[in-house]
Formats: structure tokens, C-alpha cells, sequence
């Protein structure tokens, strides 16, 4: 995470530049040959051309970098080789996070951007793909914003400061902690600030689908932050985090900060290091399935199963919980679509909402077996159905630390 003064800037849906014909305000992006296929040129999403445009007011020599920050469903199974072209000046690429190995994905990529590519005024991303392997190389952007950093000097002006350096205030984690800012002229400082949103780095549920358990957690939908570590909008800015279900931590973990202030500027804090956990009498595993389908995904009736195995008498599980992130097309008719060893879970909206659901739940343990444990999913939907992103499914248990168990991971 870069920190410093930043301003955002927000890609405005525009139907008749993105030569879209239906269906909302999401940019879709296909390869380079779909117009001619068979069976799917004609259809009206192969119209659209793939173009995003930012208009930026900024005067760039008052910049120190900038990043494009996306919503993106990751598309067809197998669809590779994702990129745009900034003011036909430059090209990148985007993170490839299992999308061209056949899974099913849901991300949120921060690409830095040259500053000499941007221009003031309107700029240009292009994006495209390829098919690779899949039936139709196809993505979609939910949404795209650019974070201009500023010199520091420029943003203390607009802000009427002549310093301003919040730091993050953590002592060594329990079971519940208290995160708080600690500022270098109180007073001055709160009346700047808004809100504060607070992020860890630490190993967990992928909830961005990076494919990076120790990371920054926290993901966005329509720009909103979720899965934070808590938001405070009432000097001193300080909240509570629970951590009882967070998992056993091979790192130090590292914390940092939003700021929204009331001028428009955002502000991130510096990265406090070096956090570590005190004792607990209890033990917390992260539990991947084994054999996770490629693509994990249903509709038209097709079943899908993935299973992992506990290695422990499930009498000793104190807590259980099941986290997992789907693209909800719709179930149609099923009446119980998820099932943990044919006990049945919530994980989808009930609209087929065509976007992320992302599902953390309490598990009864009664429900889990030593051995082999399965999931299944079904959907009966002509089209779309519901897509198990990556990580998949995971279970956390909670056990006394002198339990044991053995468990087997995903790539």
C-alpha cells in the first residue's frame, strides 16, 4: 500500500463510448476475434469495445504517482492475457490470478500507471484479452478509479496544514484490540478528517481473490468498502477487532490506514510493522479443499463437488466457520444450491444479482466428519448459474491448542 495524499478519480459509465446495447453500467471486454464466431458474434456483448475513459483535473507535475484500482469478474474460464493501452502511450497488464488456468475469479487489481502516460483532461484505457483456451475470451470491469498522489507540499495547502503525519497506535493483539490514529496536533487534525477505514496484512480468507492469503484484506463493490479491519467516523478515530477466528499466523502482521478528509483528499498512513499475537489457549486453522474444480461452477442441473479432509475428532472443534466467494447468476429452482456433507448453506442472494456475494457463516460442527468432508454445489439456470470463485470454499475451526490436526491445501 503507498502512502500519502491522493485524490480519485472515477471512470463515468458511458453507454455510447463503450458501445454497449444492454444490461448495466459495466465495461465488457472480449478478444479479438469474437465478432466473427459462429455461434456467439452476434450476440450483443461481443459489441462492446472494451474502451474506459477517466477525466483527471490535476496539474501532473504536482504528482508523485498514480494507480489504476479495478473491480473486475475475471471472466470466461481460460480467458488470458488481460491489458489496456493508456493513451495509446503505454501498455500493461493485469494480474493473473487463476482465470487462464480455468478457474473462476473475482479480483481487484491496483495497477500503477507511468505518469507521463496520463494527460489533464480526459485519458484513454483500452483494454483487451485474449481467448487462450476458452470458448469465448471475455471479461468485465464493475468499476475503475484512479489515485493521483501528491506532492506533499500541494496537499498541505489545501488543507491549510503545515504538517500532518497520523501514525497507527496498535500494541500486541488479543482476542479483541483496540486500533486507533495517533496524531501530531490532535485538535487541528481531527476537525480535517471524515472517516477513517482501517486494513491488516495478515494471512486469512482470500476475500480479494489475489490469490495471496497473507495480504491486505478488505475488497470493495461499487467503490464501498467490505472485510475491513472496522471504520471509524468520531474522533479519536479508534475501533475494536475481534481476532478470535483469525487464523495461526506464520508473519508479523501490519496495519494501515484511510483517511477520507473533508477537502476530497484521501490520505493513507504509513504501514505499521512488526505486530505480533500473545498467546491463546486455542488453536485456528484455514482448511482448503484438495480437489477443487476448474471452473467450479454450475448451471443446467450439472452437480460439482470439491471435498476436504479433517484429520481430527470433530467432538474437539470448538468453533466452525465457512467463508467462500461466488459470481451469483442464479440457482433457478434449486430449493438448497450449497451443501457441506448434505447440510445446506446460504451463499447466494436469492436474485441472481450477476455480481459478488461473498459469505461468512457459522458452521455447526456437528455437520463436519473426521475424514473426508464434501461440498456440493448445484444450480439449474439455462445460462450463467453460480461460480465458486477462488480461494473456493474454505472452512476455519477453532480447536484447544493441544489438539492436532493434519490438513491438506489447494494449490
Amino acid at each position: 500500500m503507498k502512502s500519502g495524499f491522493y485524490r480519485t478519480y472515477d471512470a463515468d459509465f458511458d453507454a455510447r463510448l463503450s458501445n454497449q446495447t444492454h444490461a448495466g453500467n459495466r465495461w465488457r471486454v472480449n478478444d479479438e476475434t469474437i465478432s466473427f464466431h459462429p455461434e456467439h458474434g452476434e450476440r450483443w456483448e461481443t459489441q462492446a469495445n472494451g474502451l474506459l475513459q477517466i477525466e483527471i483535473s490535476e496539474n501532473l507535475r504536482d504528482l508523485t504517482a498514480a494507480e489504476l484500482l479495478m473491480e473486475v469478474w475475471g471472466g470466461h474460464p481460460h480467458t488470458r492475457n488481460k491489458r489496456f493501452i493508456l493513451n495509446g502511450k503505454g501498455e500493461y497488464s493485469l494480474p493473473e490470478v487463476g482465470t487462464a488456468n480455468g478457474h473462476c475469479t473475482y479480483s481487484y487489481p491496483c495497477v500503477p500507471v507511468e505518469l507521463h502516460h496520463l494527460v489533464k483532461g480526459m485519458n484513454a484505457f483500452q483494454f483487451s484479452c485474449e481467448r487462450g483456451e476458452s470458448f469465448w475470451g471475455h471479461f468485465i470491469i464493475d468499476t475503475a478509479r484512479l489515485c493521483c498522489y501528491l506532492e506533499e507540499k500541494c496537499a498541505l495547502d489545501t488543507l491549510g496544514l503545515l504538517s500532518f503525519q497520523p501514525e497507527i497506535a496498535v500494541s500486541r493483539l488479543g482476542d479483541s484490540s483496540t486500533i486507533k490514529l495517533s496524531l501530531n496536533s490532535a485538535s487541528e487534525h481531527h476537525s480535517a478528517i471524515q472517516r477513517v477505514d482501517y486494513f491488516g496484512r495478515y494471512s486469512d480468507f482470500d476475500d480479494r481473490g489475489m490469490n495471496s492469503e497473507y495480504s491486505w484484506h478488505g475488497y470493495t463493490q461499487k467503490h464501498q468498502w467490505h472485510n475491513r479491519i472496522g471504520s471509524s467516523v468520531d474522533a479519536p478515530f479508534s475501533v475494536n477487532w475481534d481476532t478470535q477466528m483469525l487464523p495461526e499466523q506464520t508473519h508479523a502482521l501490519a496495519f494501515s490506514a484511510e483517511l477520507t478528509l473533508h477537502n476530497g483528499l484521501k490520505y493513507r498512513t504509513p504501514v505499521r510493522e512488526g505486530i505480533q499475537f500473545g498467546d491463546r489457549p486455542y488453536s485456528v486453522q484455514l482448511i482448503h479443499c484438495s480437489n477443487l474444480p476448474a471452473p467450479f461452477w454450475s448451471r443446467a442441473g450439472q452437480k460439482r463437488e470439491a471435498t476436504f479432509q479433517l484429520d481430527l475428532d470433530t467432538q474437539q472443534i470448538e468453533q466452525a466457520w465457512l467463508g467462500v466467494r461466488i459470481w451469483d447468476g442464479g440457482e433457478g429452482d434449486v430449493d438448497h444450491p450449497f451443501l457441506l456433507n448434505n447440510y445446506p448453506y446460504t451463499i447466494t442472494s436469492g436474485q441472481a444479482i450477476h455480481d459478488l456475494v461473498f459469505t461468512e457463516i457459522a458452521v455447526d460442527p456437528r455437520h463436519l466428519r473426521t475424514g473426508e468432508n464434501k461440498f456440493t454445489l448445484c444450480s439449474d439456470t439455462e445460462h450463467h448459474g453460480i461460480e465458486i470463485l477462488l480461494p473456493g470454499p474454505c472452512i476455519k475451526i477453532k480447536v484447544p491448542r493441544a489438539a492436532t490436526q493434519k490438513t491438506e491445501h489447494s494449490e
